[in-house]
């Protein structure tokens, strides 16, 4: 029988979850899936769900690390004074200053964009991509997934199935003792984990 209650500090979402908001620059479309803000009021770190479709600057975000994940769509090309990176399929990664000028190129198709950025010194960002792997979601600082492509199960530490985890939901696990585990459901199933520290 499966479990439909989830754990303490785990919630569940879906694309459809996120309402949209314009970029700082009001360049494009963005989805905060989560964020934190310091005593200071200036964000600690956020995490969202960028949509590109057309060419256009990136907002600049000085003291701040970016790491930017292909999710969907694409090709996205950033392009820098110094550095481009392409990203062409998803899961695709790249890592840059929050204070570097950058543009992407107009994409083939709408992209989305994993988009996590965090304070300098302050906080610890750690961004992997899992395909056709257990993904542990650990109980120390935030963790965020989202799957790119295929499904996974859910997995309690007991062992007892949770729910299955599709294309385009993610999960938030808030610190507070874990111990889940994301199983591969699919032969394609690939997601983005990030962990906050």
């Amino acid at each position: 029988m499966q479990v439909t209650a989830l754990p303490e500090g785990l919630q569940r979402f879906t694309l459809a979850d996120l309402p949209r908001e314009r970029w700082r620059n009001g360049a494009g479309w963005t989805r905060t899936v989560a964020s934190a803000q310091a005593r200071d009021g200036q964000a600690d770190w956020r995490v969202s769900l960028a949509e590109i479709s057309e060419g256009a600057p990136f907002s600049q975000f000085p003291g701040m690390d970016r790491t930017a994940v292909l999710a969907a769509g694409g090709p996205v090309r950033l392009r820098g004074a110094e550095r481009d990176w392409n990203l062409a399929v998803p899961g695709d990664m790249a890592r840059f200053a929050g204070e570097l000028s950058l543009e992407n190129a107009p994409p083939e198709s709408e992209a989305r964009i994993w988009n996590v950025m965090v304070r300098r010194g302050q906080v610890h960002a750690e961004v992997q991509v899992f395909a056709g792997q257990d993904v542990p979601l650990p109980g120390d600082g935030h963790a965020l997934v989202w799957v790119l492509q295929g499904s996974f199960r859910v997995v309690s530490p007991a062992g007892d199935e949770l729910f299955c985890l599709e294309a385009d939901e993610g999960l938030h696990r808030r610190p507070a003792p874990c111990g889940l585990v994301l199983l591969p459901a699919s032969s394609d199933a690939r997601l983005v984990r990030t962990q906050l520290r």
